[in-house]
């Protein structure tokens, strides 16, 4: 029998400011301009990102795409966040959009069959280093990703402890071979909504281990289509507002 949550840890109705900056985020004309940035991977990869950096003291978030996505699929968290002064670091993960090995375009339905997915984390490790080179230590990086790039967010932030928060948004036990971490004790969000049984599941699974994730809930959507709710954007931006 499927376990729930009775009460799940919701957050206070969001204060003006959020309000302000969801409204902004609701009459969103189009993407911003920003920087498109490259770094290495330690196995060769060139990741392509788009960097805008923070106001002065505050986290950047790495944003970690899902299967045949891209960097393109954030614009809407990436206004919201930066409405709070945060920075945002949107990848390309390996074999989509603009992210390369070897001069040439490997793409993504290959992965399944040489076991790539997995060592999808080493590029967001090498976002990491990147955001350092900024003078942005890892404890001021926060990682936040959908679908896959949730459960690889999850793998990331295990293995580096120094990384302030993660999100995850519609994490699933297992996507083509990656699992998802519990993260006990951590600065983190698990979140998913009712239609999508298998993430839904996952996340409340994940909030009720000892010392899980805080469970949030959107009316529907996998992935970043949940920030086109408002309701939920404004219960993850009031989460930031509080865990900073």
């Amino acid at each position: 029998m499927a376990r729930k949550i009775d009460n799940p840890r919701r957050g206070r109705s969001p204060g003006p400011s959020i309000l302000a900056v969801i409204l902004a985020v609701c009459a969103w004309a189009g993407p911003p301009a920003g920087e498109i940035v490259r770094f290495k991977t330690a196995d060769g990869w060139t990741i392509a990102a788009l960097y805008h950096p923070p106001r002065k003291g505050k986290p950047v978030a790495v944003l970690v795409h899902g299967v045949a996505a891209g960097k393109d699929e954030w614009h809407k968290l990436s206004e919201a966040l930066r409405g709070l002064g945060y920075g945002t670091l949107a990848i390309d993960l390996r074999g989509h959009g603009q992210s390369v090995k070897d001069g040439q375009r490997l793409t993504y339905p290959d992965f399944d069959r040489v076991g790539e997915w997995p060592r999808c984390v080493e590029d967001i490790s090498a976002a990491i280093g990147f955001l350092k080179t900024k003078g942005i230590p890892a404890n001021r990086v926060g990682l936040i990703g959908g679908s896959i790039g949730a459960n690889l967010v999850s793998k990331a932030a295990a293995q580096e402890k120094r990384v302030r928060w993660a999100i995850l948004l519609s994490p699933g036990r297992n996507y083509r071979g990656v699992g998802v971490d519990d993260l006990p004790g951590r600065k983190a969000v698990a979140a998913a909504s009712p239609g999508d049984a298998y993430a839904h599941q996952t996340a409340v699974d994940l909030a009720l281990r000892p010392g899980g994730p805080v469970f949030l809930e959107a009316k529907k959507g996998h992935g970043a289509q949940m920030i086109d709710d408002p309701e939920f954007l404004a219960k993850l931006l009031e989460w930031f507002r509080k865990n900073g």
